[in-house]
């Protein structure tokens, strides 16, 4: 699995890949929940990336130690991009 793919759940919802992370030689995705006209919506949720053989699938995390180490992962991630960014002049 890719960051900036949509993948479907067993439940149908439709989720956007928005960054990954690894943790314990796990990969975990931070997506948004994508509504009935694919646009992003408000929910977000964690899924840890499940490889058995050639067969690939994500189980939504909850456990609470473990997401708080993957927001310091994602948060440090994004922290990294916009340092990144391009310097733009101030428009008048």
């Amino acid at each position: 699995m890719k960051v900036d793919t949509v993948i479907t759940l067993d439940n149908d919802i439709n989720c956007l890949l928005l960054e990954k992370a690894e943790l314990n030689n796990d990969n975990y995705f931070l997506s948004v929940v994508l509504d009935e006209s694919e646009e992003p919506s408000d929910e977000y949720v964690v899924l840890k990336e499940i490889n058995e053989g050639a067969d690939s699938y994500v189980m939504r995390v909850d456990d609470e130690s473990t997401l708080v180490e993957l927001v310091k992962l994602f948060t440090k991630s994004f922290g990294e991009k916009v340092q990144n960014l391009p310097d733009f002049e101030d428009a008048e």
